[in-house]
C-alpha cells in the first residue's frame, strides 16, 4: 500500500470514528431518557473534542470536526419536535 492510501485510509476512519461516537452516544441517550437530553450529548462531543484537540493538536483535526458536525446534527434531529413545536 502507498502512503497515499494508507493517508486517505486513515482521514477516512477518523471521520467514521467521529460520526460513530456520535451517533451511539445519541441512540443511548435517546433509549434510556425520555425528553432527549441535547446537552449532555453537546457537552460529551465538545469535551472530548477538546480533550483530543490538546492532547494532540491538530493531527486529528478530521476526526475533532466529524465529532463536532454529527454532534450538533445529531443533538437537532433529536429535538426536533422540542425545538420546532
Amino acid at each position: 500500500m502507498t502512503k497515499y492510501n494508507d493517508e486517505e485510509l486513515r482521514m477516512i476512519n477518523q471521520v467514521l470514528l467521529g460520526i460513530f461516537i456520535a451517533l451511539d452516544f445519541s441512540y443511548f441517550l435517546s433509549l434510556f431518557y425520555s425528553p432527549f437530553p441535547w446537552f449532555a450529548l453537546a457537552g460529551t462531543g465538545l469535551g472530548l473534542a477538546m480533550i483530543v484537540f490538546f492532547w494532540s493538536g491538530t493531527k486529528y483535526w478530521l476526526f475533532i470536526f466529524s465529532l463536532l458536525f454529527s454532534t450538533a446534527l445529531f443533538s437537532l434531529s433529536n429535538n426536533f419536535h422540542a425545538i420546532f413545536s
